[in-house]
């Protein structure tokens, strides 16, 4: 099968991990014998320096992340850049482009990033990959917001329970099907966790507004932040936050620096490498979940927690009911109150290799792209358009 995965992967502030996630996708598809491409378009207003500063498309920064995350794995030639809509491209040409969409079975259309009509009408199936569970859909059922789906053939959420009775977001009668993120295992070494280490977590502090919907807002991750603020000192552990997209007199980074949270830059993890280098360095991962997940009881898990599993890492991580799908209890723990947090943290602590031990095996029962992949698939081939 010929597959094309669209997606945003070098828009500023860059997020290594995001590139691992879509990486892992598209190299997972490969190795299972698939004929795969990315696409991504990139708008002028994205197009910045290695300062921040807006400058033409040859000379950004997305044009130099591009490159880089596609030579590490091996994609260059089949991957292409489209700069506003077709003005330019960087990889391979648009005519390329356009006689490879010609041949696609499957567009794997991440958030609708791609709206190309070159593409879009050419390919064969169009596949939405929503990447935010709540918000995609109050945005449609509330607020009417057009998402282009009646240009796809079908529908995908890493919100687990998205469109079943564990949540009490509305499906919007579209006929959602589920996936967790995949994770490549070779490469993921697992080394032996550190003795002293933190427990870490890599997160956006600002992002998606707040949505009231029903008498309820759904919101950022600032607020759970808030609410977790003072665990620091309810146990011997330290803990750290890399934070992009936030302020630093913000109230709630202030909250957390005043609670002994160490807070660091994201922009300080500059690529794929060193991305993996900072779980590598942490302990476990302590994971905070934007409010929007945790009170639609959404079954979000995050990409970034399976990067830790994978890594042999522990992972601590706040409850969005994605506890139906996955084991926990060892190696993957989940908390909804501060008194949970730091009985986890205990856990963890108390028997750390075993934790370990149990991250690992976690990914490699649940999450290995052998298992992830061949099911996204078949879903994309079954499920029918929205209505």
């Amino acid at each position: 099968m010929r597959i094309i995965i669209g997606s945003v992967i070098s828009i500023l502030p860059y997020s290594p991990g995001m590139a691992w996630n879509w990486m892992q996708h598209a190299v997972g598809f490969q190795r299972l014998g698939h004929d795969v491409y990315y696409l991504e378009q990139v708008e002028p207003q994205w197009c910045q320096d290695s300062h921040g500063n807006p400058c033409p498309f040859e000379e950004s920064e997305n044009r130099r992340l591009f490159q880089s995350i596609m030579e590490r794995f091996g994609f260059m030639e089949r991957a292409c850049q489209v700069y506003r809509g077709g003005e330019a491209t960087f990889g391979m040409s648009l005519d390329a482009l356009s006689a490879v969409c010609r041949q696609t079975d499957l567009l794997l259309n991440i958030s609708g990033h791609v709206k190309m009509p070159l593409v879009l009408e050419s390919v064969r199936r169009r596949v939405y990959m929503d990447q935010d569970p709540v918000y995609t859909q109050i945005w449609r059922d509330a607020y009417g917001k057009d998402l282009n789906f009646k240009l796809h053939d079908a529908f995908l959420t890493v919100g687990l329970n998205i469109g079943t009775s564990a949540s009490p977001i509305p499906a919007g009668g579209v006929d959602w099907r589920h996936s967790l993120p995949p994770v490549v295992l070779d490469c993921w070494p697992a080394p032996a966790g550190p003795s002293d280490g933190n427990f870490t977590t890599i997160a956006s502090w600002a992002g998606l507004p707040d949505l009231p919907y029903r008498g309820e807002m759904y919101g950022s991750k600032e607020e759970e932040f808030k609410r977790f603020a003072t665990l620091p000192a309810k146990v011997k552990q330290k803990f750290e936050a890399a934070l992009r997209r936030h302020k630093a007199d913000a109230e709630g980074v202030r909250l957390l620096r005043a609670n002994g949270w160490i807070l660091t830059e994201a922009k300080q993890i500059t690529d794929l490498s060193a991305y993996q280098d900072y779980i590598a360095r942490s302990r476990a991962e302590i994971g905070i979940a934007k409010s929007a997940y945790v009170r639609g009881r959404s079954g979000w898990f995050s990409d970034r927690t399976c990067h830790y599993l994978a890594n042999g890492r522990p992972a601590l991580v706040q409850s969005t009911g994605f506890e139906q799908h996955l084991p926990t209890g060892r190696g993957l723990l989940s908390f909804g109150t501060l008194e949970e947090a730091v009985e986890g943290v205990e856990q963890i602590n108390l028997d750390y290799t075993a934790h370990c031990r149990a991250a690992r095996e976690i990914a490699e029962e649940h999450l290995d792209y052998r298992k992830i992949l061949p099911k996204l698939l078949e879903d994309c081939c079954t499920t029918r358009s929205a209505t």
